[in-house]
């Protein structure tokens, strides 16, 4: 009774290590593929699961406080010409805003 005990308990261990190997491993790829299979996750997974120190760990990021910000292209908001976060460098102060003001 024991062994089967044990036996269960290892399997369960060995699929939560494996679930959340797999969790890690999505969020280290790109944004519409981690949506795309989170959407299919019961709300239980987030309470078993430990999501929040995994995502920090796998959003981390390399860059440190005074780094200098990667360099980037957005076209402006009519659509006529690109803006080039490099370009404003060494002549005025630029602040990024990410978010929604809908």
């Amino acid at each position: 009774m024991v062994k089967k005990i044990f036996k269960v308990l290892v399997i369960l261990i060995v699929i939560y290590g494996v679930l959340t190997g797999a969790f890690f491993g999505l969020m280290l790829s790109g944004p519409d593929r981690f949506a795309s299979v989170m959407r299919y996750v019961p709300w239980p997974a987030f309470v078993v699961f430990p999501f929040k120190p995994l995502w920090k760990v796998a959003r981390a990021g390399s860059h440190n406080v005074g780094d200098m910000a990667p360099d980037f292209s957005l076209q402006t908001l009519d659509h006529q010409s690109t803006v080039t976060l490099s370009s404003f460098r060494n002549q005025k102060p630029v602040v990024l805003v990410f978010g929604s003001y809908t």
